[in-house]
């Protein structure tokens, strides 16, 4: 009976000291929530249940550390971000975009992980070069990547042919803005919307207005430069004005109403990201089509494109080398599933991977593979949030008539040079 107590004893006392060497760390993600994610990471579908499933199947396979999920609200992650950087609280590793990377960097609150990715099995070279380039600032490297994602054209292949604008099987896109009014008529004619997209209530509209100025060789701001006052803009916002005057798409779409619309089958086309080629997928009724961004300027394709990236708070390291560990052993983890999270529709940001027959034989990926050689984006910017509100809530007023050209134009330039000295 003593040796039976002992041995329990021993046992129970074990899996207490067993338990209290795991490392805890949290994570800090957007993509919304998954509850029954599993941790089979090759079946889940949509972005929170793939990411959740790899953080799962880490969780499973590292029993010395537990990984706290924390979900954060997308439309307030920076707010959140920074009062939790203000309040020396923040997450152990979290979730960002390329674009924000000044605003975090340059006061200190991430970083540098120049060099740190190999201790740990992450081949740096692995890194296509657009991706390097988009994690880079002021000479340090200021996150681990999970994908590049872009502005894509979904098509309802079934609109497109009642409307005639289908040849050799596939979709005829617009390489002009006066064949993109021709072929808008013409969906027009066969009861359906252009194009759907987001207009009232965030940011896909203004990127795709990103787009067409970009195709014209120039960009909204170039350093300390505002360049939003230009003929290139005019043109831009004059292409999509010109499909609201002629009542071929809706200016009153939200992200929502756009998605909608066209997933019911009443929009020839739908201007969204990546992030959805496997829902719809799944879950449209009609034959689905995914384009790259059309050239409307001739001369160079372009598209808008960004970048999620895995930071970690700058003195993680020196305070608590031991989560500093784990946290590295989780970025490894999610780069080796860097196939699984590409799943979603998002582009891969290692070569080997993008390179692979696994990896091209993903669900509609080689009708997109251009969108890789056009992508764009404005430069990088420490006051980023607040220059994107006021050129996308100046410029989407113009686009739907709420706001006249000249006098807003000149506005918005002038605001701007206060936000980038």
């Amino acid at each position: 009976m003593k040796n039976i107590i002992l041995l329990f004893s021993i046992s129970f006392f074990s899996l207490i000291s067993f338990n209290s060497y795991a490392v805890d760390i949290t994570i800090a993600r957007f993509f919304g929530d998954c509850e029954d994610a599993g941790s089979d990471t090759t079946t889940t579908t949509g972005e929170a249940c793939i990411i959740q499933s790899i953080i799962n199947a880490f969780n499973e396979q590292n029993t010395d550390i537990n990984v706290t999920t924390e979900v954060l609200d997308w439309g307030m992650t920076y707010e959140i971000l920074q009062t939790r950087y203000g309040d020396k609280n923040p997450p152990d590793i979290h979730i960002m975009h390329r674009h924000r990377i000044p605003q975090f960097a340059g006061i200190g609150a991430i970083a540098d992980l120049s060099g740190e990715l190999e201790g740990y099995g992450m081949d740096s070279t692995d890194i296509v070069p657009a991706m390097m380039d988009a994690l880079t600032w002021e000479g340090g490297m200021w996150g681990i990547p999970l994908d590049i994602h872009a502005n894509l054209v979904h098509t309802n292949m079934d609109a497109m042919n009642a409307a005639g604008l289908v040849k050799n099987g596939l979709p005829v896109y617009p390489t002009s803005t006066e064949e993109m009014l021709e072929h808008a008529a013409m969906c027009n004619a066969a009861g359906k919307e252009y194009f759907a997209f987001q207009v009232t209530d965030g940011f896909l509209g203004i990127r795709a207005l990103y787009a067409l100025v970009w195709q014209q060789g120039s960009n909204l701001f170039d350093g300390k430069k505002p360049m939003v006052d230009t003929p290139e803009v005019r043109n831009a916002i004059n292409a999509f004005k010109s499909l609201v005057d002629g009542g071929y798409v809706n200016p009153g779409y939200g992200y929502g109403d756009a998605q909608k619309a066209w997933m019911d089958g009443n929009a020839c086309m739908l201007i969204n990201g990546t992030w959805v080629v496997d829902y719809y997928t799944a879950n449209v009724d009609f034959e689905y089509y995914v384009g790259n961004f059309p050239t409307l300027f001739g001369g160079q394709g372009a598209t808008w494109a960004d970048s999620h990236m895995w930071s970690i708070p700058a003195n993680l390291k020196s305070r608590d080398p031991a989560k500093y560990d784990a946290v590295m052993k989780l970025n490894k983890f999610m780069w080796d599933h860097s196939l699984d999270w590409s799943r979603t529709g998002h582009m891969s940001y290692r070569a080997s991977v993008i390179n692979s027959d696994a990896y091209k034989n993903l669900s509609h990926r080689s009708e997109y593979a251009e969108t890789a050689s056009i992508m764009a984006d404005t430069p990088h910017a420490e006051k980023y949030g607040a220059i994107q509100d006021l050129i996308g809530n100046n410029l989407i007023a113009i686009m739907i008539g709420e706001k006249e050209m000249d006098a807003t134009l000149k506005d918005v330039q002038n605001k701007m040079k206060k936000l980038l000295r």
